[in-house]
């Protein structure tokens, strides 16, 4: 049966665009820093949304994906990057993919942060109304990032996994790994939508699930919300 809740969905939506910006700027930082000026020449070392955006891959599929009760999937526009301007492409591949990740968890502390000084300073929440803004915009937001970082660690391509574990193997295991890169995208399509098709339970999905609670219930014991 459907779940549609339109403002659930557009709200769910504008949440996870923004949270992704902040992951794609992590690539293009990080890509920046180690030599490689090529996102920020064209835009894409930015804070704009809209640079960022595609349009089935940011908008559409994810929108589909929370209106109909689905699975929440989606991409941004990758950020280029050139392997010649890097120092050392192999280790500096994998620190660029791992920025994006390590972006998302830090969004996860700031919004976290924020819960815990609004309710020491003022008491916030402390009304029914104060309640919902607090559990929609500042924990779901927070749970969205950290289900960003955790899902884009699969090591699986193109997800930033892939180059995190191909950085971390040493050169010939490395080799070997990569022959996988040309049936990364087709075996993340049978992880998000063969059990749903199957109507079996996605192991996968359980995983993402528990590390991503997981992480989120550390982070608010780290900033005193536990």
């Amino acid at each position: 049966m459907f779940n549609i809740d339109p403002y659930q969905a557009i709200l769910r939506v504008c949440q996870f665009i923004v949270l992704l910006t902040f992951h794609e700027w992590g690539h293009a930082k990080s890509a920046n820093m180690l030599g490689d000026p090529t996102a920020e020449d064209e835009g894409r070392m930015s804070f704009n949304p809209a640079v960022h955006i595609d349009l089935i891959g940011t908008i559409i599929l994810p929108l589909l994906g929370t209106l109909f009760g689905g699975a929440f999937f989606g991409w941004a526009k990758p950020v280029p990057v050139n392997p010649r301007n890097l120092r050392n492409p192999k280790r500096d591949l994998m620190i660029i993919a791992a920025a994006g990740p390590i972006m998302n968890i830090v969004c996860t502390i700031i919004l976290l942060g924020i819960a815990k000084l609004l309710r020491v300073t003022i008491g916030f929440p402390d009304s029914a109304t104060q309640l919902q803004i607090d559990i929609i915009l500042l924990r779901q937001s927070a749970i969205i990032s950290i289900f960003l970082a955790v899902f884009n660690m699969l090591p699986l391509f193109p997800l930033d996994g892939f180059s995190v574990v191909y950085g971390l193997l040493p050169w010939r295991q490395a080799q070997a790994f990569a022959r996988l890169r040309p049936y990364g995208m087709i075996i993340l399509m049978c992880i998000i939508f063969l059990p749903s098709l199957l109507n079996i339970p996605n192991p996968v999905f359980w995983f993402i699930v528990t590390v991503s609670y997981g992480i989120f219930d550390m982070v608010a014991i780290l900033v005193g919300l536990r």
